[in-house]
């Protein structure tokens, strides 16, 4: 547990009071589900739903723009979405999809911290403009929805930071808009996505998060989550990309169900064969799943990319590909080269999420355990540990404090 600073801690205590306040006092048994507090940039709407009110080339320009962003083509979604808040009639995605390519395009030539930083600013202005729109069409809820969506993305930044009480407060200051239009369109198969992701997220949580749950009358099952996700990805008419996407993560990295996390991985990958970032799952489950020549086919797809992607998102490859072939050295038995890769991944970390850093450790941990060097292993397994991003390899690290790896 990641603990606020004493001032941050009186404002999420004077939040959380108030909110269950609200509750108690307003509480009633068919209480509609609210959205969660980790939606991102990629969960939209089915768009068909709004045809009423938007015209069809403006549509056909975000389903571009779609496109565009998961074959990582930020700067392109970017100048489209742009082009949709151009035209007429306003599209309520525009200032979100906006916002939110550029952030992404930001962070592959600017960093993570960099572009963290900007798109903090940038959600100021687009709240500006929800808020314009809301006063012109306050009967639209779509509005309302992608007005409590961008808010939502300071939750995404305070995650990358492990600021758990941060992201519950953003959560429920962007709750207060989306369940506006959640309420109006409640058989939605996209808005699964938000509410399982939500109710997964707390039910791998500490205690603390699971006021969250009370708060916002979800279940915070982690059960709930996996199958509210899974309808999304099968069902649902746009959020099924993040979807598959989320899952195949969720599956190899906390649940340890790398077969189903090929799955999502695989489908992903059918319909973008250019993102790295899906050869890299693949690489990943098939590691897991002992299918080594498979998994070198995808290492290779990797190499191949390099050449075609940013500097900063080339460097992020690079080093996965280091903690790749690490994992394949280990499951191969060639424990110098392992060790080799894997101190390059933990020397040069720098990603914003540190899953990957402690899958690094607890392999060097248990090549240190695997040549006698138990107090090293040691060493190795609590840092791991006290990285606390809910992650098997911290499962895993805790165990191996006890008793030494052995194959």
């Amino acid at each position: 547990m990641v603990f606020l600073r004493n001032s941050d801690n009186f404002a999420v205590e004077i939040e959380l009071m108030n909110a269950l306040r609200i509750k108690k006092m307003h509480q009633t048994p068919t209480q509609n589900r609210q959205l969660p507090l980790l939606i991102v940039l990629l969960m939209v709407l089915p768009f068909s739903k709004m045809m009423s009110s938007t015209h069809k080339k403006q549509e056909a320009l975000v389903q571009s723009a779609l496109q565009e962003m998961y074959q990582m083509n930020y700067a392109a979604a970017n100048q489209l979405f742009r082009k949709v808040g151009q035209n007429e009639p306003f599209h309520p995605m525009a200032p979100l999809g906006t916002i939110a390519t550029q952030w992404l395009a930001e962070q592959e030539s600017m960093g993570f911290s960099s572009g963290n930083r900007q798109l903090l600013k940038n959600i100021d202005t687009a709240e500006s403009e929800y808020k314009s729109q809301i006063r012109l069409h306050p009967e639209n809820t779509q509005i309302s929805f992608y007005y409590g969506t961008t808010l939502g993305l300071r939750a995404r930044i305070l995650l990358g930071e492990k600021n758990w009480g941060g992201v519950l407060i953003s959560g429920y200051n962007a709750i207060r808009h989306i369940k506006k239009a959640e309420k109006h369109n409640p058989e939605l198969w996209d808005i699964q996505l938000p509410f399982g992701v939500f109710n997964y997220y707390v039910g791998v949580s500490s205690g603390y998060m699971k006021i969250a749950s009370w708060i916002f009358n979800e279940s915070g099952s982690k059960e709930d989550g996996l199958r509210q996700m899974t309808i999304a990805a099968e069902k649902s008419r746009y959020a099924k990309y993040e979807a598959r996407g989320i899952l195949s993560f969720v599956y190899l990295y906390m649940e340890d169900d790398p077969a189903a996390g090929l799955k999502y991985a695989q489908i992903l990958l059918n319909e973008f064969p250019n993102n790295p970032y899906y050869h890299f799952l693949c690489a990943e489950a098939y590691l897991n799943l002992r299918q080594f020549v498979t998994a070198e086919k995808h290492i290779r797809e990797i190499r191949k990319l390099l050449p075609e992607l940013k500097d900063k998102t080339k460097n992020e490859y690079e080093l996965k590909l280091h903690l790749l072939n690490g994992t394949l050295a280990f499951h191969r038995g060639d424990l110098n080269t392992a060790e080799k890769e894997l101190k390059s991944v933990i020397d040069n970390y720098y990603l914003e999420m540190d899953m990957h850093l402690g899958f690094a450790l607890l392999r060097l941990g248990q090549i240190n355990d695997l040549q006698g060097r138990r107090n090293a292993a040691i060493i190795l397994y609590r840092k791991t540990a006290d990285l606390d991003n809910r992650t098997t390899a911290c499962k895993e690290a805790k165990l191996y404090l006890a008793r030494p790896y052995s194959r």
